[in-house]
């Protein structure tokens, strides 16, 4: 099902307190639009909330309450959460709207002004010891405080992180949309292509194993942080290829140890390299497991 997002003019017709508005990017059943409210900008999301065809009336509803559930649950995470580190919710309360005769859930969060990680590994940047460690604290904080809600983010990558032309907020972790509590949700796993929620090239082994929910914690996010902070270093992913196909990426990410960052960057310092290389066991109880002495470390070396 295509999803063709709603035009600015639209949003503004609909949101008349919005002095500007201005599209940015869509991804799934999600648009983000740049806004200017009260005089601040602000970042406002909708998400489509499809109707499903094809099934009966009340699996669709299900389907649709379980859509409604994980936005309900990622603006309750972002509300809670205090740390510089994550994006904050905006002045625009989650409400429902309808557009084109489509439903939709739209909020707003704070407008972050940076680019994503993604797009400094695309310049084939070099980015120095300092950019790399003050990336790092940025990403184990942001872990360290979902952690201390019982919350695991899922999704950490290049294009989840944004980087601050700022001193005193560097990066900031984004998008927790498939984020949950280990306390009070159930893990969605998607039996028919036996692949969790996430992007597969930055999912921690343990997410492909059966059963993996009874021992899964902060590890498998600090996993794929130590994948984003070597990816930015090395400009290139240690283990998926750009154009080879799942199964094939899936395979290695069990199986295939990865090179060691020192390959691609001797120059960086040997607790640097350490460390990702560490995090990045295929073993979750060989990855370091106190973040705060981590933190610390780190700190002490910056």
């Amino acid at each position: 099902m295509s999803f063709e997002p709603p035009k600015a003019e639209e949003i503004k017709a609909t949101f008349p307190q919005f002095q500007e508005v201005y599209f940015l990017n869509k991804g799934g059943f999600k648009a983000v639009y740049k806004i200017v409210v009260n005089g601040k900008p602000e970042a406002f999301k909708i998400v489509y909330i499809p109707e499903v065809s094809g099934v009966e009336p009340e699996v669709s509803q299900e389907i649709k309450k379980e859509s409604l559930g994980r936005i309900a649950r990622e603006i309750k995470i972002l509300n809670d959460c205090k740390c510089p580190e994550i994006v904050k919710l905006g002045t625009i309360q989650p409400t429902v709207v309808v557009l084109n005769r489509r439903e939709y859930v739209a909020y707003s969060e704070e407008f972050i002004d940076g680019n994503t990680l993604r797009e400094f590994i695309r310049q084939s940047m070099k980015p120095s010891e300092e950019d790399l460690r003050s990336l790092f604290l940025s990403l184990l904080k942001a872990i360290r405080e979902l952690w201390s809600l019982n919350v695991i983010h899922r999704d950490i990558k290049p294009d989840n992180v944004m980087k601050l032309n700022r001193k005193d907020r560097s990066y900031v972790l984004l998008d927790l949309g498939i984020a949950f509590s280990i306390v009070d949700t159930p893990l969605t796993f998607d039996a028919s292509n036996r692949l969790p929620p996430g992007t597969y090239r930055y999912l921690a082994p343990e997410m492909l194993q059966p059963g993996f929910r009874e021992s899964l914690d902060f590890r498998s996010d600090m996993y794929a942080a130590a994948l984003t902070v070597y990816e930015y270093a090395a400009g290139q992913h240690p283990l998926a290829k750009s154009k080879e196909d799942l199964i094939a990426t899936l395979s290695r990410i069990v199986r295939e140890p990865p090179k060691s960052l020192r390959v691609y960057r001797g120059d960086l310092s040997p607790f640097l390299i350490g460390t990702i290389d560490q995090m990045l066991k295929k073993i979750p109880a060989l990855r370091p497991s106190n973040i705060n002495m981590l933190i610390g470390k780190l700190e002490e070396n910056t």
